[in-house]
């Protein structure tokens, strides 16, 4: 049985945890009066300590900046406007003494499609666009203030279109 991969069907580390905590019980020695119950056991740990799962690695740092550049990159025609990525959400909002500058470019707003995230859409309650990440549903609606959710969550604040067409971080 030692030969046995017990987590092939595995393709994430929650499905292999899950393989694990039930093969642990069939193959404890305290629970199994084999005599190959300890070896199979150890077995079991070393396999499972030397899991790979095949779906939802962690990206590299340099994947993640490069991420992060490239959906950046996708506001760079905008002009006037701020955005603000805050917790796993991106706001975009006008510049200080831009009224105006996301209204006049919503047409521009609502092409630009992000992997990952919902189409843009307008809060009325914030003035701003935001993109809301695929699956998110809003289980009841927020009495914060943006100020208040971006203490919250952490956020970081690029100008786009700063200086021909170079994005700028400002927070």
């Amino acid at each position: 049985m030692t030969n046995v991969k017990h987590f092939s069907e595995c393709s994430t580390q929650d499905e292999a945890k899950n393989v694990f905590k039930k093969l642990c019980f069939a193959l404890h020695p305290d629970h199994n009066d084999s005599p190959t119950a300890g070896a199979e056991f150890i077995e079991l740990k070393k396999q499972y300590d030397s899991f790979t799962p095949s779906e939802g690695r962690e990206r590299t740092e340099a994947d993640a900046s490069e991420a992060l550049y490239n959906t950046i990159r996708q506001f760079e025609n905008l002009q006037n406007v701020l955005i603000t990525f805050v917790g796993s959400f991106i706001w975009l909002e006008d510049e200080e003494g831009s009224a105006g500058a996301t209204k006049a470019q919503k047409e521009e707003i609502k092409k630009i499609i992000l992997d990952g995230f919902n189409s843009p859409r307008f809060s009325g309650k914030r003035l701003k666009w935001f993109y809301s990440p695929v699956g998110y549903k809003q289980k009841f609606k927020s009495k914060k203030s943006f100020d208040e959710i971006r203490k919250t969550w952490g956020s970081k604040t690029f100008e786009a279109g700063a200086t021909k067409n170079k994005i700028k971080q400002l927070a």
